[in-house]
């Protein structure tokens, strides 16, 4: 690939090839109202949104008056108006900076509602700053909670129907967009049952063919033809799924250009690292593919810790009380057991956990090491002599970790990540495994809703691994669901 220079076409850049003598390239053979709909989409994305999220925030100023009120009855209907005014126009400018108008593009029902809370959340927060400053009105908490409730919930409805209402109008004004495939391998028919929904299928493309005699899609021709093909079948998108060795015969055809406009995707050769991270800038005039070995963790999950673990502490303390006095009555000893713990970066804290084990648990330890049933550096035993009698019951529902809560409002855990290790575990890791303490530890995490005990510590190690470089914040929501599964199901829980 290095006889072609990327700067030449600036395929990664803009994603767009056009003709090599500097012309427009060729409209598409789209009807007229085609070309107008990302447009037409795009206004009403824009209106429909600024004005659910204002009537939201006005419906939650008329529940004020059905709930009693907190103390700010003095507040009109006018200053409720220009917040909610307010956090309309932050929502959908961050909409905009994140390409959320862009229909021909869907995203994922859980990164789609991933954006939604934390643009609606952000604008809330910046409109009541800008509301502090600028004058000093005291607006109803109830308020807040339920504008910004109706606001998220009236978004995540329409923006499902609306996506769904896009491509029924999208089909039925102009035909699906037809793609080309670069390599007539396996990989290439897989991204082809995976687009056959929503794209039309031309074919495949390539100098020798693994095709079945029965593929649902013909074999075109060699590679030396594309720029005929793109004008024979009006293709609109070329996906390149063939090897990085096998490229450089294609980037040639791609450097002249077509007189057609034609999106390429490139199908990256990154093995395990292809999270959403990768990100393309320039850097001395040169186009380079960047990686975070973590993925970018926002506010809203040290907000959600915070949040969710008061909110936890204080609805399960009659059940801390009860089982205080359950580990009290029964053994001699603390009822809670402190543990030094490695967090992120290396940093050492100590852990909170009810008391499950007898008191001199830890000095009997060494006696038992020869009996450990876990992998790696962990020690983990079934029928551990050392645990009580009540210490089985809360091992088995999970309750014995509830007290980490507190480790979770001190910022020192969250409630999703990886497990924390103690210091003698971290002192047997290769090199590799020490990448799991680039997160925040957490109480539960892909590990837990896994199997727990019944995973291996090497695949525990590549589970957490999957989680920092993945994490997202829908990530987390079905973390904290699989949980209660998990919890209930008692799966590898000893």
């Amino acid at each position: 690939m290095s006889s072609v220079p990327l700067a030449e076409t600036d395929v990664l850049r803009t994603g767009s090839l056009w003709s090599a003598n500097g012309d427009e390239p060729w409209a598409n053979e789209t009807p007229g109202i085609a070309r107008f709909l990302p447009t037409l989409a795009v206004a009403c994305g824009l209106g429909l949104d600024c004005g659910l999220v204002l009537v939201s925030f006005l419906l939650a100023h008329w529940a004020r008056f059905v709930v009693p009120d907190d103390g700010a009855s003095a507040l009109g209907l006018e200053n409720y108006t220009k917040m909610g005014l307010l956090v309309s126009l932050g929502t959908i400018i961050i909409f905009a900076v994140h390409h959320f108008y862009d229909f021909e593009r869907p995203r994922r029902w859980t990164a789609r509602t991933q954006l939604i809370i934390s643009a609606v959340s952000t604008a809330l927060v910046v409109a009541v700053a800008a509301s502090f400053f600028l004058g000093d009105e005291r607006f109803s908490r109830l308020w807040f909670a339920a504008g910004w409730l109706l606001a998220i919930s009236s978004l995540v409805l329409w923006r499902m129907l609306a996506q769904r209402l896009y491509v029924a109008i999208r089909q039925r004004v102009a035909p699906a967009d037809c793609v080309l495939i670069v390599g007539a391998n396996q990989l290439g028919q897989q991204i082809a049952s995976e687009l056959a929904a929503g794209y039309r299928i031309a074919g495949f493309v390539d100098n020798g063919s693994d095709l079945p005699t029965d593929a649902a899609h013909p074999f075109l021709g060699p590679i030396s033809q594309i720029d005929q093909l793109v004008h024979t079948y009006a293709v609109d998108e070329i996906i390149v799924a063939l090897p990085t060795h096998r490229r450089e015969q294609v980037m040639r055809v791609f450097a002249r250009g077509f007189r057609r406009a034609v999106k390429v995707n490139f199908l990256p050769e990154l093995g395990e690292l292809a999270p959403r991270q990768f990100e393309v800038q320039d850097l001395g005039g040169r186009p380079y593919i960047g990686f975070a070995a973590k993925a970018r963790v926002s506010w809203l999950k040290r907000a959600t810790d915070l949040a969710l673990g008061s909110t936890l502490l204080v609805v399960l303390a009659p059940l801390f009380l009860i089982i205080a006095i359950a580990i009290w009555l029964e053994s001699a000893g603390p009822v809670f057991y402190r543990q030094l713990r490695v967090g992120k970066d290396g940093k050492r804290f100590q852990i909170y956990k009810f008391r499950s084990m007898h008191q001199d648990a830890d000095r009997q330890l060494a006696q038992l090491r020869t009996k450990n049933e876990a992998t790696g550096p962990l020690f983990k035993m079934r029928e551990d002599p050392r645990v009580t009698r009540v210490g089985r019951v809360l091992r088995r529902l999970s309750l014995d970790e509830f007290p980490q809560l507190f480790n979770v409002v001190c910022g020192e855990m969250s409630l999703v990540g990886p497990r924390p290790p103690v210091p003698a575990e971290v002192a047997e890791y290769e090199d590799w495994q020490l990448g799991r303490l680039r997160a925040v530890p957490g109480m539960t995490g892909l590990w837990q809703v896994s199997g727990r005990s019944e995973v291996s510590f090497h695949d525990m190690v590549r589970l957490d691994l999957h989680y920092i470089r993945h994490w997202s914040f829908s990530l987390d929501l079905e973390l904290l669901w699989r949980t209660i599964s998990a919890v209930l199901t008692h799966r590898g829980a000893y």
